[in-house]
């Protein structure tokens, strides 16, 4: 006859490995849920999400990282009511700010239109905000097909050039790094529309268009 406390000892081994397997068929259960819920996010979810957000900073869009400068920017543009001047375009990965050049520099120049300037003001406070610290900012210079004869600028591609460059430099001085900035000027070689009809006469409308400065965002330096 086997005495009482093995049998009881034997039980209690029988006990403590059933304890620990379903110890561990319980965080497996745990682990393959947690899974599936991030592995699979509901709509319900990510708007519940999105608003939670929404209370704390305000409103956030997660279709795109640039809905949030591109509010910021079209605002700038409606208080300053210069809807006529300035076009903002945003894609997945980037994002464009198209300026007119007749509106923006005073005639034949790279110098600002003192009026402008508190508008750059706002749009570099926009571009240096700290999400997109790693985004790097291209200016393109662009004019139309009319000939620049001025001491200063002998052709449209000086024009192009001075004009992207003192955007650059602007920016600088409004405190964005150098290194995230680059100028291009392509003179009236990339026209937004085509400055003449097909029997060679002068479009005006377009070619104030073509005179643009276009200020692109882009992810990755």
């Amino acid at each position: 006859m086997i005495p009482p406390h093995i049998n009881q000892h034997k039980e209690d081994n029988v006990d403590s490995w059933l304890m620990s397997y379903a110890d561990m068929i319980t965080l497996l259960l745990c682990f393959f849920i947690i899974f599936l819920s991030i592995s699979e996010p509901k709509k319900e979810k990510m708007t519940a999400i999105t608003e939670g957000m929404a209370g704390k900073f305000g409103s956030v869009d997660l279709a795109t990282p640039f809905q949030g400068v591109f509010r910021s920017l079209q605002a700038v543009v409606e208080n300053h009511q210069i809807l006529k001047d300035v076009a903002i375009e945003k894609g997945e990965n980037n994002l464009v700010i198209e300026l007119s050049s007749l509106s923006f520099y005073k005639n034949k120049s790279a110098e600002f239109d003192e009026n402008m300037v508190p508008v750059l003001k706002e749009i570099a406070s926009t571009l240096k905000s700290i999400q997109f610290m790693d985004y790097r900012i291209t200016v393109e210079g662009h004019t139309n097909d009319v000939p620049v004869t001025t001491a200063a600028f002998p052709t449209n591609w000086e024009l192009s050039c001075a004009r992207a460059a003192r955007m650059v430099r602007f920016f600088i001085d409004q405190g964005i790094k150098p290194e995230r900035l680059k100028a291009v000027g392509y003179a009236d070689t990339k026209p937004k529309v085509p400055n003449v009809d097909l029997h060679g006469n002068a479009i005006i409308e377009n070619r104030r268009l073509n005179e643009r400065v276009m200020i692109k965002l882009e992810q990755g330096l």
